[in-house]
């Protein structure tokens, strides 16, 4: 007989059977915490993905201040054993209403946080997100970043601090605390203008977080047109024998063109010169001749290739 004796082949099918089952239940198992772990992901980041209601105000009056840019950044940090890396995976753009007011919408359908799940079930691997909110108006800097610009240029010392926003739940969304921004003069004599410009270009690096969606966000790419145009008008602005500090030269939204400037105005002055307000605001001023600025694949003049025989002299003759 193929089995053998009858009761041989029972055991050896009720094991095949148990294993089977056992088998099968531990799968069954895998699936459902699977399941339940893809289900209460957008859960475990509340705060991150849920709307957010907040309001900008100014420092000195208390007053809502309108138009005000508030971009959120949506960030991931993922951990595995051999590194970890961090970016940028979503951005929103809003500004404020008459009274001062905004609105983040709710992120939750525009992140997978259960992206890579089951890599992340490895033991040393994780991956965790948080959102970050930057406010930029023209003339205006929120006042605790502006104070901390300051001390930057002013060679103070700078303590090292972690912000959290101490978010209030309302329901389905949560309430952002007031952000307070101050005014600035770029007619003042002191640093404040200076830290702007500083601060301003900072801001629009973090702003271009998604280096890859840059070039098809219009929204983005209009807000970055407005803070380079709002430095280039402080700067221009400031008395014209002002020395900038080397925090506001390094963030002076310098192009190709206005680079090309400031090169011929430093072979005009000598490269020992000390370069000032003046000089960067005339280097904007420079307008790019043929090939200079149109990238590498832009048409090059015509080599020129001349040839001088006149400049060779006739061997003598041998007699």
């Amino acid at each position: 007989m193929a089995c053998g004796e009858f009761w041989r082949c029972d055991v050896t099918k009720a094991r095949v059977a148990r294993w089977m089952q056992w088998l099968l239940s531990v799968v069954a198992a895998f699936g459902l915490l699977y399941l339940f772990l893809v289900l209460i992901q957008p859960y475990r980041f509340p705060v991150t993905l849920s709307e957010k209601r907040g309001r900008v105000v100014d420092a000195q009056t208390g007053q809502g201040i309108a138009d005000v840019v508030v971009v959120a950044n949506y960030e991931m940090e993922s951990v595995t054993p051999v590194q970890i890396g961090h970016g940028c995976v979503h951005q929103k753009i809003v500004r404020t209403d008459a009274n001062g007011e905004y609105v983040i919408p709710d992120a939750s359908r525009d992140i997978d946080v259960a992206d890579r799940l089951l890599w992340r079930m490895l033991p040393g691997f994780s991956q965790s997100y948080g959102s970050i909110l930057l406010y930029y108006k023209d003339g205006y800097a929120v006042k605790d970043d502006l104070d901390r610009m300051a001390d930057l240029i002013l060679k103070r010392p700078v303590p090292s601090v972690v912000r959290v926003s101490p978010y209030v739940k309302d329901g389905q969304m949560y309430r952002v605390p007031p952000v307070e921004m101050e005014r600035v003069d770029p007619a003042t004599s002191d640093v404040s203008a200076e830290a702007y410009i500083a601060q301003t270009g900072s801001l629009a690096a973090q702003v271009r977080c998604l280096q890859n969606e840059q070039a098809t966000s219009e929204v983005l790419m209009l807000v970055l047109s407005e803070m380079k145009a709002s430095v280039r008008r402080h700067i221009c602005e400031l008395p014209s024998d002002k020395v900038l500090a080397e925090e506001a030269k390094r963030f002076s939204f310098m192009d190709c063109a206005s680079s090309i400037g400031m090169k011929r105005i430093r072979q005009k002055k000598g490269k020992d010169a000390v370069l000032t307000a003046g000089d960067v605001c005339e280097s904007y001023r420079y307008v790019a001749e043929g090939h200079e600025c149109r990238g590498p694949g832009a048409e090059r003049p015509p080599l020129k290739i001349v040839t001088r025989f006149e400049a060779f002299s006739a061997k003598p003759a041998i007699n």
